[in-house]
């Protein structure tokens, strides 16, 4: 069978190219913590899956699931057992056509896993100053742990993941415990999908500092800080859904995070 590239890109958009949507795979693969905790089995993806799309209480994603997951099955046949070994058999133009001759799954169908996986599943490596707003604390800590080599949301979570990781970047940077454990967090709060620096400075300015935190929260007093956080701001948080969906996904998101 062979592919239409310009389909496919359509069907990844507004990922740029095929290349660019590989070349994300490889850079969060890259670090240990992403490949223990995100290789999800494929009938694990498919269970994570029914939680995150259809547990959504708007039902927008219901035949997004529902297709999704017949994929999944489809790939599991073809003898794909999880994440990691269905990007190593479509890494490449040419490794995605080989594989597509022999399962037979329609190419856009395998894009738009493809396209799952980046940007509702795999934690994506951004820049550090992307998670921070109007903090210039924090933004100077940036400043600091850039010179030190950590650019990234994935640079920070790989190397403070642990309470001995995080002493050791103080102790490197020269900077407060508690103001490393706070871009960590804000690290992790960033694993969470389409999470903007908006939503996440939202919701640890309503008093919710970790993603464990917010996914131990009672729901209605959860609620009542953010929108009342919101109004101290002058923004209307009720017109969103920002805080539904993020302490609904941050119940059931792999735990990365050691607490001290």
């Amino acid at each position: 069978m062979s592919i239409d590239w310009d389909e496919i890109n359509l069907e990844i958009v507004p990922v740029k190219d095929y290349e660019e949507l590989c070349r994300g795979f490889q850079v969060s693969f890259s670090y240990s913590f992403v490949r223990k905790n995100y290789n999800f089995s494929i009938p694990e993806l498919a269970d994570y899956t029914r939680f995150l799309l259809g547990g959504d209480p708007r039902a927008r994603y219901t035949e997004y699931a529902s297709l999704l997951t017949r994929i999944f099955t489809e790939l599991h046949q073809a003898g794909i057992l999880n994440i990691l070994a269905l990007i190593a058999q479509t890494e490449t133009r040419e490794l995605l056509e080989s594989f597509i001759e022999r399962s037979v799954i329609l190419p856009r169908e395998i894009a738009a896993v493809l396209k799952y996986l980046f940007y509702w599943i795999i934690p994506r490596s951004k820049i550090l100053t992307t998670l921070v707003r109007d903090d210039p604390e924090i933004g100077n800590a940036v400043i600091v742990l850039r010179e030190l080599g950590l650019r990234t949301n994935l640079d920070l979570l790989q190397h403070g993941i642990t309470p001995t990781g995080r002493k050791a970047l103080a102790d490197a940077s020269g900077l407060p415990e508690a103001i490393i454990s706070a871009l960590v967090n804000r690290a992790d709060f960033s694993r969470l999908p389409w999470a903007s620096k908006a939503t996440i400075s939202n919701i640890i300015g309503a008093g919710y500092g970790s993603l464990a935190q917010l996914a131990a929260a009672d729901p209605q007093q959860l609620y009542t800080d953010f929108f009342r956080f919101g109004k101290g701001i002058g923004k209307n948080l009720r017109l969103g859904n920002e805080i539904e969906n993020s302490y609904r996904i941050a119940k059931i998101m792999p735990v990365v995070l050691q607490i001290d």
